[in-house]
């Protein structure tokens, strides 16, 4: 019964667990202490350029593909330049870019065969 069974006093022998272990605050010049993540200034614009060019990719796909696709794949390649992968972008770049190139000579060939079609008539009268 004399002994106490909330000690005020922890043993410096024994470590802290994870949950009660001290707030640590930022050293005073505004670093954190080591440990601690602080992404650079390269890995943040490179995630930001990863996250745009996949953002015209999916975009792409419903408005202004010529466009918005190779804008897509420069994103990826700038977002790779800076060491993040940005894969997904690149590919929906592409894609977009190439299903556009597509449609356009679908688009040209239609009036092409269109207007051969009409000068092959043109001869016949009713």
């Amino acid at each position: 019964m004399s002994q106490d069974p909330y000690p005020s006093e922890r043993p410096s022998t024994q470590p802290l667990p994870p949950y009660q272990q001290p707030y640590q605050q930022p050293y005073a010049s505004g670093g954190y202490q080591p440990g601690f993540y602080q992404p650079s200034y390269q890995s943040m614009e490179g995630e930001k350029a990863a996250q745009l060019s996949l953002i015209l990719g999916l975009v792409g796909f419903f408005v202004a593909g010529f466009v918005l696709g190779p804008l897509a794949i420069w994103q990826a390649s700038k977002a790779e330049s800076f060491g993040v992968q940005a894969t997904a972008g690149k590919v929906l770049g592409w894609i977009v870019t190439i299903l556009n190139v597509l449609a356009v000579l679908a688009v040209v060939l239609f009036f092409v065969l269109f207007l051969a079609g009409i000068s092959a008539s043109a001869g016949y009268s009713t």
